[in-house]
């Protein structure tokens, strides 16, 4: 007799350990979340002759239910009315072990709840525990005429959760890392979007119709790097500090067929050699002091594009040697390397010195000087395009407008004739830089004034006209007037800035701006 029970309980673990088997082959089959708690619920429901059965999986961020499946052994899926009390539920979770309630109606840890006339009488609640977190409960119920839960369905049914738990938790961490590859997949597209926006529109601001002139010497230069955008050939950039070298030459990179490429700048004169070197062809971990790592240098950042080598002639010979090799050989080899890399780059330079005499004096090499300067475009100083001025200075005022955010910024007749007047040593940029100072030190009434001018510009404009003109005769008679009245009202007040601004119709900052202007005090 004892062999026979034996024998019939060695079957029944067998069978149960098939029953098992099979279960969790078929959930490792699939792959899709829902799909896989579909047959949990549906097998669990079956090998425990549950009347009822569902799956909640548990938000990790807030306590919801993600997903829920349901299955009934009658009922079609989506119309089985139970639902797990969140007292039962909130029990499994914090205790992380199975729940097993034979009789709802009679069970003293759950008093209140309601067996709904013994359709939900017995309940089986297991935690699908993974790595110590509960990521969901598998609830199962019986009405009054199935009765309880026996041990052996309750260990089975455990035994299935606890197998399916991992398997769907791996399910769940496929579908996130999806979920993320499908954002950054969009978020990629939304790049590469606004990437060809963005290059359109620099391509659009530096294109050679956008660039300000109308003076045959600007035309000149436009005409010619026109040209040359349309092919890869080095383009040397002559000219004073302050023409636009640099504005020329992006001209030039995003009106060419590397437009899309990266455009890269370097001063070959603001660096010792060595590490001009280092900044121009990079370095190897332990070439130097400090070199804790590999670095790519500018020529391979500008790989495809195009490096704009502004104040060449101010490189040292050594690193001149580094660049014609490059220019010969698209070779380039860090700092410390032992071999040679290579760089599909256009060259283009710039200078303010002359080379040729550079050249006399050994401080440049004649070799890197003729293959540079395959075109030579020459930047026109300012005082030679003077019909330009007016268009720049109305050309500055709009980016100020936008840079300040004063869309009342203007100039006054008689301050752009001072700055129309002006010789402008330094260029256009020079005259950018006195256009932002004038701005910033002007009236809140948005208009440039004279006083607002440099001591610069204004002396300089004072000693042209005063030799002769009949302009320079009037201004200073207006001055003259003007410093009298100014004079003669700081006496009437006893020398009260405010009522005084105020009587003549000034900003307190204009009338003290007149008053150093002419040298006044208020004890005057």
């Amino acid at each position: 007799m004892s062999e026979e029970n034996n024998k019939g309980g060695l079957q029944s673990a067998l069978d149960e350990l098939r029953s098992i088997n099979r279960i969790i082959d078929k959930i490792c089959r699939v792959c899709e979340t829902n799909h896989i708690m579909t047959i949990i619920i549906d097998e669990l429901v079956d090998i425990t002759d549950a009347s009822q059965g569902v799956v909640n999986l548990i938000s990790r961020l807030k306590d919801e239910d993600l997903v829920t499946v349901v299955r009934g052994k009658k009922s079609p899926p989506g119309e089985i009315p139970f639902r797990v009390s969140s007292m039962i539920s909130g029990w499994v979770l914090k205790e992380k072990k199975i729940l097993k309630i034979a009789d709802l109606d009679s069970d003293e840890r759950f008093k209140g709840l309601d067996s709904d006339d013994g359709k939900f009488k017995s309940i089986l609640c297991c935690p699908m525990v993974v790595r110590g977190d509960v990521i969901g409960l598998t609830t199962l119920v019986r009405d009054k005429s199935k009765g309880p839960f026996n041990e052996d369905q309750s260990r089975l049914a455990g035994i299935v959760v606890s197998q399916s738990a991992q398997i769907l938790s791996n399910a769940l961490l496929l579908e996130e890392v999806a979920r993320k590859n499908e954002l950054l997949k969009l978020s990629q597209r939304r790049l590469h979007d606004e990437n060809v926006r963005l290059q359109s529109e620099i391509g659009s601001v530096f294109s050679f119709e956008n660039i300000v002139g109308k003076s045959e010497a600007i035309k000149r230069v436009l005409m010619t790097a026109s040209k040359v955008s349309h092919n890869d050939s080095p383009v040397l950039i002559t000219g004073p500090t302050g023409t636009g070298k640099e504005l020329i030459a992006r001209a030039i990179h995003y009106n060419s067929t590397r437009k899309d490429k990266p455009f890269v700048v370097k001063n070959c004169g603001v660096k010792t050699e060595s590490l001009l070197e280092a900044e121009l062809f990079g370095y190897v971990r332990g070439a130097f002091t400090g070199a804790d790592r590999d670095k790519k240098g500018l020529f391979k950042e500008a790989d495809g594009g195009t490096i704009f080598l502004d104040e060449i002639g101010d490189a040292p010979l050594s690193t001149q040697v580094a660049i014609l090799r490059v220019l010969e050989t698209g070779e380039i080899r860090p700092v410390g390397a032992t071999k040679t890399e290579f760089s599909n780059v256009r060259i283009i330079s710039a200078t303010n010195k002359n080379l040729q005499e550079e050249i006399e004096r050994g401080d440049f090499r004649r070799d890197l000087y003729y293959r540079l300067n395959t075109f030579t475009i020459e930047m026109p100083p300012l005082s030679q395009r003077r019909e330009d001025i007016h268009l720049l200075i109305h050309h500055f005022i709009r980016k100020l407008k936008i840079k300040l955010g004063r869309d009342d910024l203007s100039v006054s007749p008689t301050a752009l004739d001072n700055l129309v007047r002006y010789s402008w040593p330094g260029n256009v940029r020079q005259l950018e830089n006195e256009l932002e100072r004038a701005a910033v030190l002007s009236d809140t009434d948005g208009m440039i004034d004279t006083t607002d001018l440099s001591a610069e510009v204004l002396g300089s404009v004072s000693g042209d006209v005063g030799r002769g003109s009949a302009g320079g005769r009037m201004r200073d008679i207006i001055e003259k007037v003007e410093r009298e009245i100014i004079t003669a009202t700081l006496k009437e007040t006893n020398g009260n800035i405010l009522r005084t601004s105020k009587i003549l119709g000034l900003t307190r900052k204009g009338l003290k701006d007149k008053m150093i202007r002419y040298g006044i005090t208020s004890e005057n």
